[in-house]
């Protein structure tokens, strides 16, 4: 019994592997040409305190890229370009968006969303949605590079998303051209028809994002991953990066809702693997263990990164392991604020 698992771990791990090595090789198209016109940048947020001073450092950066935008909030806000959302309108990012849709989305307009801690590190994004839209495609994800916030522990965990969003991303954005992983809210670029088809058709959800990607897959519309890296601010504790994996483990319901078996399997693979990888001790190296190996090298590079000790890192993975499946068998309901300040 003991020897099947042991070849099964080789060929799950062989597979996962392929995975992220044939997303790694996939380049981004050539930088050149010229920026699309019509797209507006939209920052949705809450606008309470624990929000404000990331949101202060969002719009600041923004407006040194010169770009357009617009801030969507739950709450009246000292900035130029604030759209308040009604209160019967709001209780939530998917109905904030919602709102914003119905009443401002236009077809002919691109549409940009970030997170109120989020901001994009170039305008690329502008040449390669001019590329990209011109040959069919109707949204796209950036890369997510983390920045520090309070906690050193949480931000060194962080890293495996930007690693994620060069390998598994990027196989399926890059080549299938399609969000079987899902899209992250961070710079989701959309088409307005698209958006206005979509969007306030969804139904409430705490992984709104998920799920305008499972709509998407489900449509066959095309998308892209432009090469323009977004910081993202790490949560300031480590009991808040957990609740935010929670809340992210939601996407597996909405994944088999939507009969999504890519996604699912991609889960699965994950826990077989750290499973099985153990059994190298018995019986040898096996491809589980590479691959496990691998991302343990991805949360070395990420205490390097925060200053932190490796073994802490390491073992503050298994917690957030730990949040995924939490999340997964006890379903969020409710969208929780984290810290920003």
């Amino acid at each position: 019994m003991i020897e099947l698992a042991y070849v099964v771990s080789n060929v799950l791990g062989g597979l996962y592997l392929a995975i992220l090595l044939i997303g790694l090789s996939q380049r981004a198209r050539p930088g050149g040409g010229p920026e699309v016109e019509n797209y507006l940048v939209v920052v949705v947020t809450v606008g309470d305190w624990r929000v404000l001073p990331a949101l202060r450092e969002t719009v600041g950066r923004l407006e040194e890229l010169g770009l357009r935008y617009v801030v969507v909030s739950s709450r009246p806000l000292p900035f130029s370009n604030v759209l308040v959302v009604p209160r019967e309108e709001d209780g939530s990012k998917y109905r904030a968006i919602r709102w914003f849709v119905k009443n401002y989305a236009r077809g002919d307009v691109w549409y940009i969303f970030l997170d109120d801690d989020s901001y994009p590190l170039d305008r690329q994004f502008l040449r390669d949605i001019a590329y990209y839209g011109a040959r069919g495609y109707v949204a796209g994800n950036g890369v997510l590079v983390p920045r520090p916030g309070k906690s050193r522990l949480a931000y060194a965990l962080d890293w495996v998303r930007h690693f994620d969003d060069l390998t598994r991303q990027r196989l399926a954005l890059r080549l299938l051209k399609r969000p079987i992983f899902g899209l992250h809210g961070e710079l989701l670029i959309v088409r307005g028809d698209v958006l206005r088809e979509i969007w306030p058709s969804m139904g409430d959800t705490v992984t709104e994002d998920f799920r305008f990607a499972m709509e998407l897959l489900r449509r066959g519309y095309k998308v892209f991953q432009t090469s323009t890296r977004v910081s993202v601010k790490s949560p300031n504790s480590l009991r808040d990066f957990l609740r935010q994996r929670a809340r992210w483990a939601n996407s597996l319901h909405e994944a088999l809702r939507y009969g999504n078996a890519a996604a699912v399997a991609a889960v699965a693979l994950s826990a077989a693997l750290w499973a099985t990888a153990p059994l190298w001790v018995l019986y040898g190296p096996n491809l589980a263990a590479v691959v496990t190996g691998i991302y343990a090298g991805v949360y070395v590079y990420g205490s390097l990164k925060a200053r932190r000790y490796i073994v802490d890192v390491w073992l503050a993975s298994l917690l957030e392991l730990i949040g995924l499946l939490a999340g997964a068998v006890r379903r969020t309901r409710h969208f929780y604020v984290i810290d920003k300040t």
